[in-house]
């Protein structure tokens, strides 16, 4: 089992050969291979920004325009999302004051539809509030 599917197979723990990782040993091994992504990642872009085909200050422009534009979006969205926070507060505030005078209005006619029932059978007519 020593082929070149070795490595693949201990980093897995299916090689049965070697024992198995403890968890504190596969977090750290995880946390390096992430570390790593990254750093190779941030080294590619600093690269790519070294060996960009335009001159610096162009390559800044073109970042800060960049940067600018995101902050621009980002402020849209959060403005947005306060429009729509604010929308939302009154809708729920209107709707509120809706059930309220549904409410009321609904004890109005039970009350009258009550008063009714008592008139039919008999009963003396009662204090309404």
């Amino acid at each position: 089992m020593r082929g070149k599917h070795h490595a693949v197979l201990y980093l897995y723990g299916n090689d049965t050969t070697k024992p198995n990782r403890t968890m504190e040993q596969q977090d750290k091994f995880y946390k390096g291979l992430f570390f790593g992504a990254v750093l190779g990642a941030a080294a590619g872009t600093i690269m790519g920004l070294l060996f960009a085909p335009h001159k610096g200050t162009e390559t800044q422009q073109i970042i800060s325009g960049k940067v600018k534009h995101a902050i621009d979006k980002a402020s849209e969205l959060y403005e947005s999302s306060e429009h729509d926070a604010a929308y939302n507060n009154d809708a729920k505030k209107r709707s509120q004051e809706i059930i309220d005078t549904a409410r009321d209005e609904a004890k109005i006619i039970l009350n009258e539809a009550n008063s009714i029932i008592r008139e039919i059978k008999g009963y003396p007519k009662t204090q309404e509030n």
